[in-house]
């Protein structure tokens, strides 16, 4: 621990002493890179942007920036590396959920199982690229042992005929014994590429795409005593836990082909004109899923409330899936200097229906489900004061009267900032899981639950000048269906309100930045658990030296109030009601200092600095799963190239 803070402090007087003698470029006597902006004017301007988009909507695309250190530059951890966190189990690559309560978005058959989806990549996220010459992105993430890191490469290039080639690579593992608890090893796998080609005269567009996803955990149940202390060091491996030999696997395979035939307009150099096109999807999806415990703890804290068996504990299911979608639509770009430009959807009027066939094997059951939905998409564009999106589906088949509609207005108030309004009305039929479950080929539960039936409202204000934006939420669920504090899945039939006030600041002063996230949550039933306050805040100072060196130092903090978070079960692979410890207040403070030099990235970084003040009291998120109790030093670096 010691030379962690020497390393760091050496850091520290490098970049002062540095900082001292840079030569004087700005006002202030440095430029300052704002974590918001997308441009940076002491720097030579990247003219062969990357261009991305989704097969879903290619006429859509995005530019990949990577000319800042923006505000996720040292956030490795997927849960962190977005607007609102999600909360985990103290490790990275462990199951997660959003720490902001938010009704899921559903269209159709839905197996349950959500705790791993921001470490995979699915064949319709893979991005496809619009390039001039083979784009490379790497980045990797390593703590105190080899073993522990994390790593993420995209690649991309062109061939001949119009052929272009993706690859999206992300591996996380967490094999070491000295930062994390026993029986948390992790070693997940996302794999996706795809091909995308186009006919001469660009009427024809088909893109291919491949996803292989592998998540392997081994599952502790968390911790039932605290570690214990030997010649004044704790050491995680000394900490007891619930299960010594449980493990999950999931396995998910995708295969989707898209393609559309434009059917006439385009854009004809600074010319746009209105476009139609009729698309097309198959895919097909092969999911395995399987949590095994052969330890026989017929009488502990996580099996308690199941009839024992001297084999242990098993659930297991697979099913495959094979879908077909159509989709006729107009739309129109938004006007450009030059037909290279980025292209943007002015408006769109979509309609399509979407066919799906589930083959399903829960090893004491078979079955198939059929499902068939309508889905139309509107978004229109007044100049550039008004834009609103909405979009519906409606479930016939076997997920019949299923629907969604949603809408979003936004408001574009010149000087004065901007409005936004949103509003979703959701029907669903419960997920499989919530149906029926099964444990050693035997029933535990099988429910004949009500849809369920949500309703969210939300409204923002956003002033870029004062770096504000306040937003609230209101989210009204009728026939919600919850885990118990044993794990079985309840429907309530009471209506449950959930009110949401969040407000985000980013105060800047010169060369100094405090990045504010402060959200307000309250529920007016016990099912749904939330912390009343949850925070977040980053204070750090960035600037550019020498005209070629962009930096940051700063730190990250967050805590939430006390409340009696959610305990992860893992046989049912969901997180369950329990009232047997409070989450605690805990002011967790991570040290940084960050670079950029051209395409290079690279950070060090101190997580959990209050562990070093706090020895006696442990980080929690959800209930029974402590972050480590080392202050981990982290390193990290991100290299984007041109082959």
């Amino acid at each position: 621990m010691k030379s962690t803070w020497l390393i760091l402090f050496s850091l520290f007087c490098f970049v002062i002493t540095a900082n001292a003698q840079r030569p004087n470029f700005g006002p202030s006597g440095g430029s300052n890179a704002s974590s918001n902006s997308q441009t940076n004017d002491y720097f030579t301007r990247d003219t062969s942007d990357v261009i991305f988009f989704y097969a879903d909507k290619p006429s859509q695309e995005y530019v990949f920036i990577d000319t800042i250190l923006g505000k996720y530059v040292v956030q490795y951890d997927p849960i962190r590396q977005r607007r609102w966190d999600y909360v985990h189990l103290g490790h990275l690559g462990s199951a997660h959920q959003p720490v902001v309560f938010s009704p899921a978005n559903r269209q159709g058959f839905d197996l349950g199982f959500h705790q791993f989806d921001l470490y995979q990549t699915k064949a319709e996220d893979l991005p496809f690229y619009r390039i001039t010459r083979p784009f490379t992105n790497v980045a990797y993430s390593q703590v105190a042992e080899q073993s522990n890191g994390f790593v993420e490469a995209q690649f991309s290039r062109n061939f001949a005929d119009g052929i272009n080639l993706s690859i999206d690579y992300k591996r996380i593992n967490q094999l070491g014994t000295q930062t994390k608890y026993l029986r948390q090893d992790v070693q997940n796998t996302a794999l996706a590429f795809g091909l995308r080609f186009e006919g001469r005269q660009k009427k024809y567009t088909g893109m291919i795409a491949f996803a292989s996803n592998t998540i392997r955990q081994e599952d502790n149940g968390g911790i039932e005593s605290a570690p214990q202390e030997v010649t004044g060091f704790r050491s995680p491996t000394s900490a007891s836990i619930f299960l010594s030999e449980a493990e999950t696997r999931h396995a998910l395979r995708e295969m989707m082909y898209t393609h559309y035939f434009t059917l006439g307009g385009g854009q004809d150099s600074t010319k746009v004109k209105r476009s139609y096109s009729a698309g097309h999807q198959i895919s097909y999806a092969s999911n395995k899923y399987k949590f095994f415990d052969e330890s026989n703890q017929l009488d502990s804290f996580v099996y308690k409330s199941l009839l024992g068996d001297p084999r242990g504990f098993r659930h297991a299911l697979t099913y495959n899936k094979l879908s077909n979608s159509f989709r006729l639509k107009s739309f129109k770009l938004a006007a450009g200097e030059s037909a290279k430009d980025i292209r943007s959807q002015r408006d769109l009027l979509e309609v399509g229906l979407t066919h799906s066939i589930y083959n399903i094997d829960q090893e004491a059951a078979d079955s198939t489900i059929n499902t068939l939905f309508l889905n139309g998409t509107l978004n229109i564009a007044l100049k550039d004061r008004i834009r609103l999106n909405a979009e519906a589906q409606l479930g016939l088949l076997d997920h019949g009267g299923d629907y969604r509609v949603a809408g979003e207005l936004l408001i574009n108030l010149r000087g004065i900032g901007s409005l936004q309004f949103k509003a979703v009305n959701q029907l669903s039929t419960p997920t499989l899981l919530q149906s029926r479950f099964y444990v050693n080929q035997q029933v535990l539960w099988n429910n004949d639950f009500n849809k369920t039936l949500s309703t969210s409202l939300e409204a923002s204000y956003q002033q870029p000048k004062l770096g504000l934006k306040l937003t609230g939420r209101y989210h009204l669920l009728n026939n919600f269906i919850y885990h118990d504090t044993i794990g079985i899945a309840r429907q309530t039939g009471t209506p449950i309100s959930v009110l949401q006030l969040i407000v985000e600041e980013d105060i800047k002063l010169g060369a100094f930045h405090l990045d504010n996230t402060l959200i307000f949550q309250s529920s007016s039933e016990d099912e749904i658990r939330l912390p009343a306050i949850y925070s977040k805040h980053s204070l750090y100072y960035q600037s550019n030296w020498f005209r070629f060196l962009n930096i940051r130092i700063g730190t990250d903090a967050r805590f939430q109030t006390p409340y009696k978070g959610n305990y992860y079960h893992p046989l049912y692979g969901q997180f369950i009601l329990q009232n047997r410890r409070e989450v605690e207040l805990y002011p967790a403070i991570d040290a940084y200092v960050a670079f950029r030099v051209t395409k290079f990235k690279a950070y060090f970084k101190v997580e959990n600095v209050t562990q070093s003040f706090t020895p006696d009291k442990l980080f929690y998120l959800n209930a029974f799963y402590p972050h480590s109790i080392a202050s981990g030093f982290r390193v990290g670096f991100q290299w984007r190239f041109w082959d």
